[in-house]
C-alpha cells in the first residue's frame, strides 16, 4: 500500500460520517506524519505498517468524534507538549479549541536536576523559619492582644460609639 493508498481509504471512510473540513484536517494529519516519518529515514512502507490498517484509525476517529457529540454541544480538546532544550528549559506548549483561546500558550520553567532541589529546600527552611519566628512573637503577645482587644470591646459598649 503506498501513501496515496492508505490517505484515500482513510478519506473514503471519514467521508461516510465527517463533514468536509474535519475530514481534510484528519487526512492532512497523517499526510503530514508519514512525511515527517519518512524524512527521519523510515521508509515508506515501515510506517504505513505502523500505522496500521486506515479502516480501524478511522473507526477510532469516527468512535471519538461520537463520543465528543454525546458529551454535548460545547467540548474542549487541548494538546499539551513538554520540550527540553539544551540548556535545560522546560516548555509547555498548550494548544486549546476552546472559544476566545488561540493556542499556544508558553510555560517556562528552568530546571537543573540537584540544584533546583537544592533552592526548593533552602527558600522552604527560610519561608518555614520566617512563618516561625512570627508565630512566636504573636504567641507571646497574645495575652496583651487580647486583653487590648477586650478593652476596647468593653469601651465601645460603655460609650455607645
Amino acid at each position: 500500500m503506498t501513501k496515496q493508498e492508505f490517505l484515500d481509504a482513510l478519506r473514503r471512510m471519514l467521508n461516510r460520517e465527517l463533514e468536509a473540513d474535519e475530514v481534510a484536517d484528519n487526512i492532512q494529519y497523517y499526510s503530514d506524519y508519514i512525511d515527517d516519518a519518512v524524512r527521519k529515514g523510515k521508509s515508506e512502507s515501515q510506517v504505513l505498517a505502523e500505522l496500521g490498517d486506515p479502516r480501524m484509525i478511522a473507526r477510532t476517529i469516527l468512535d471519538v468524534d461520537e463520543q465528543r457529540e454525546q458529551q454535548g454541544a460545547y467540548y474542549e480538546q487541548a494538546d499539551t507538549v513538554v520540550t527540553e532544550d539544551e540548556d535545560g528549559v522546560y516548555r509547555t506548549e498548550e494548544y486549546s479549541e476552546e472559544p476566545g483561546e488561540f493556542g499556544p500558550r508558553h510555560f517556562e520553567v528552568k530546571a537543573s536536576g540537584w540544584k533546583v532541589w537544592l533552592i526548593l529546600i533552602l527558600v522552604l527552611i527560610v519561608i518555614v523559619g520566617i512563618l516561625g519566628t512570627a508565630f512566636a512573637i504573636l504567641w507571646k503577645l497574645l495575652p496583651f492582644l487580647l486583653i487590648g482587644a477586650g478593652i476596647v470591646w468593653i469601651y465601645h459598649r460603655v460609650t455607645g460609639r
